[in-house]
């Protein structure tokens, strides 16, 4: 076993310089275009995005001490952690995590890729799927959960190490553009589209500490475009 974690260490602790082609940064931009912008690739990747979004508010709600008792997902992209605990500012911290999750997962892809590092990143992310298989708790949470982990740990184990760089910055890509379009709804929905508002975390936040959904919709915002400024100065790095 311990030959075994030692072998694994290695594999995902190389570095590796980056080296593209202008074409091949067309091709992962093509690529991470197919996976969000049409509306039938969307309906499938969006649930991964859910995924990120809802496990920003796990491990929030985890380091702030409160207890984490399910998590569950919608077929219509919609999700819900369920979670106990005392006291509003855990509320609030685990509350405004989920729409800056993939902005800030993105983020650190890069700054990894980047550092010549994404072994390491994509090693990190596959554990970060396996906790969210604790905490699924209906079909759709546990079917997302299992294939995100699934993928997740074939590519840790099983993908060719020159192809970590292309599989870091494809998951890169995707979910900064996936987090960004997540904001843009949001946005949305306290704007022109205010019969869904309830579903929005600023207005949940809002709800459960007697305060104006507004200032949380700042401060998600805030936070979410701090992760697309790093995660964009990092592109910029690379490119």
């Amino acid at each position: 076993m311990g030959e075994t974690l030692n072998a694994m260490w290695q594999r995902l602790s190389l570095q590796h310089e980056l080296q593209l082609s202008p074409w091949q940064w067309v091709l992962l931009g093509a690529l991470v275009a197919l996976l969000v912008l049409p509306r039938p690739a969307w309906r499938l990747t969006g649930m991964y995005s859910t995924l990120v979004h809802e496990l920003g508010h796990v491990v929030l709600a985890l380091f702030t001490g409160r207890f984490v008792t399910g998590l569950r997902l919608g077929w219509d992209h919609s999700g819900e952690v369920v979670s106990r605990g005392r006291g509003k500012a855990s509320v609030i911290i685990s509350g405004v995590a989920g729409y800056p999750a993939p902005l800030w997962c993105s983020a650190g892809l890069l700054a990894a890729t980047a550092a010549g590092y994404p072994g390491l990143a994509l090693g990190a992310y596959a554990i970060l799927f396996c906790l969210a298989l604790v905490f699924a708790r209906n079909l759709a949470a546990l079917l997302v959960c299992v294939a995100s982990a699934a993928l997740a740990l074939g590519i840790v184990f099983f993908a060719p190490v020159d192809m970590f760089v292309y599989v870091a910055l494809l998951l890169s890509g995707f979910l900064l553009v996936a987090g960004a379009r997540d904001c843009l709804k949001l946005l949305a929905v306290h704007t022109w589209r205010r019969q869904d508002v309830r579903q929005s975390d600023a207005y949940l936040i809002g709800a459960s500490t007697g305060t104006f959904s507004g200032i949380w919709l700042l401060v998600i915002l805030t936070l979410a475009g701090s992760g697309l400024w790093l995660a964009v100065r990092s592109l910029i790095l690379l490119i």
